[in-house]
């Protein structure tokens, strides 16, 4: 199933390319924060399922390309992503496993604006193109052979990035601004999902495709991912965890770029750029990587 806030934050099943309200589904939906409501969704699948399934027999729904698509999780209580994740070239040797945080409000939706404040030290802005997955029940102290049943859904994730910026020791100018994490359009279930670990990453700037490539080069799986974190801090249903990407392809972003990502079974999400600063072109890569 793929789930979506559609127009005012109604919610809504994907059916085929059309999107049917489901949103008389959930009680006092009126009155509870669209946040609530899909953590709640979330948390209470096994009872909102049948739910969802008996209006979407029933209904058409209305083309999605008719309806305004919101953030399928406006304000996560936790959104954490992952440091250097990807084996970006043969013989590549994996970093040690590591998070950052990014904060509740960069999270953004489709159709929106990344807006790039003007920052001198910065050398280049890019959009990095990641899965990200969302924890469907509390997991602390999780095993690793259990890590997945842990997973509610996947969705398209954008950590934009600065780059160059010297003598910093957080990531708080690199990576967590305002809208700097582009998110949705839909939460696609894990039971869609054949292997996490087999799923093309793309996108494009200006329809030209940057990145391509395959979430089987992960250093570390997502079920590692899970047992790790799950040591140190307790994730709750409607945590965003991203996996980081593959750094060949990134490309600068300036001011009226248009940018797209899909991943398969994800749908795909597309964003505006506005810029404040100067035109910023560094190719900037990581060492070993030469496109």
């Amino acid at each position: 199933m793929k789930l979506l806030f559609f127009d005012d934050f109604k919610m809504g099943v994907l059916k085929g390319s059309n999107v049917v309200d489901v949103s008389s589904a959930i009680e006092h939906n009126d009155v509870i924060p669209p946040e609530w409501q899909m953590e709640t969704v979330i948390a209470e699948f096994d009872a909102y399922r049948p739910r969802f399934e008996k209006i979407v027999a029933k209904e058409n729904g209305v083309p999605m390309s008719s309806v305004k698509l919101r953030p399928p999780l406006p304000r996560p209580h936790n959104v954490l992503c992952a440091f250097s994740n990807y084996l970006d070239h043969p013989g590549a040797t994996p970093r040690p496993l590591d998070f950052f945080y990014k904060g509740t409000t960069s999270i953004m939706g489709d159709g929106e604006t990344v807006e790039l404040p003007d920052i001198p030290e910065a050398s280049v802005f890019q959009p990095e193109a990641e899965l990200s997955y969302i924890i469907g029940k509390p997991a602390k102290h999780v095993a690793e052979k259990d890590a997945l049943s842990y997973v509610f859904g996947y969705a398209n994730f954008i950590d934009v990035s600065a780059r160059g910026i010297p003598n910093r020791r957080t990531t708080f100018l690199h990576k967590g601004q305002d809208r700097w994490a582009p998110f949705g359009p839909v939460i696609t279930t894990a039971d869609e999902i054949a292997d996490p670990q087999d799923m093309r990453v793309r996108l494009w700037r200006n329809e030209e495709l940057q990145q391509d490539y395959n979430t089987s080069a992960m250093a570390h799986p997502i079920a590692e991912q899970i047992a790790w974190l799950t040591q140190w801090i307790t994730l709750m249903p409607g945590d965003v965890l991203s996996c980081g990407t593959h750094h060949e392809g990134l490309a600068p972003i300036n001011d009226g770029d248009k940018i797209e990502i899909e991943i398969d079974g994800l749908e795909r999400l597309r964003f505006d750029i506005k810029s404040f600063g100067p035109r910023k072109e560094e190719h900037w890569r990581p060492p070993g990587v030469t496109r």
